[in-house]
């Protein structure tokens, strides 16, 4: 596991090496070796020490990530406010079709799209990593994953993958987001089958309150 407090706030790295065999000419390369070869990180002073050279972040690199994140963020934030919602589910061979309903509460803070639990408390869910220019979906609490969108928003539509324990069950994931205009959207969740297709599970639709 990586163990670093790198942010672009923060230049210091003090993390092992990882392998990572994801390089552009398809040898094995390490993550460090990657990093200074992008041109992400070089070679400088310690904060902590300044006679000890470390790894650090390329300034000229970092200092444009917080306008491009912020850029991104403006394509979510018009999902702040309090909506309806519909969940529709299926019938399965062990349970009938339902559909529930209820009401959810977003905001922004922080360049992150969260979720506002019934105690106040800010949940975070969605955002957008400049270093790997993804859209990013996370769940920490019951349940558990995180799936990425490189493509981002394409045609008022985003989609995020990836595994995902669901109340216990581990499973490849995908969310189907789909804006239909300030007012309405929703999502669609699947699961990958074991031949690589999709399997629909249910799907939200939310409507801001007026």
């Amino acid at each position: 596991m990586l163990k670093s407090t790198v942010s672009p706030d923060h230049q210091d790295y003090n993390g092992p090496i990882l392998p990572n065999s994801d390089s552009s000419d398809g040898s094995e390369s390490m993550l460090m070796e990657q990093l200074f070869s992008r041109g992400i990180m070089r070679m400088g002073a310690s904060r902590n020490d300044p006679s000890r050279q470390v790894g650090i972040f390329n300034s000229d690199f970092v200092s444009k990530l917080p306008a491009l994140r912020a850029t991104e963020m403006e394509k979510f934030r018009w999902i702040a406010g309090e909506w309806n919602y519909e969940n529709a589910v299926p019938a399965t061979r062990v349970s009938p079709p339902y559909t529930d309903i209820g009401s959810a509460k977003y905001c922004e803070k922080s360049n992150w799209i969260c979720l506002l639990a019934p105690d106040g408390r800010e949940i975070r869910q969605i955002t957008f990593d400049p270093f790997s220019k993804q859209w990013i979906y996370v769940l920490i609490e019951g349940s558990y994953g995180i799936l990425r969108s490189p493509e981002g928003w394409a045609h008022d539509q985003i989609v995020f993958s990836g595994w995902m324990t669901m109340i216990g069950l581990n499973c490849e994931w995908r969310m189907t987001w789909t804006k239909k205009g300030n007012d309405e959207f929703g999502f669609i969740n699947e699961e990958q089958n074991e031949d690589g297709s999709w399997a629909y599970i249910d799907e939200w639709r939310f409507h801001r309150k007026r």
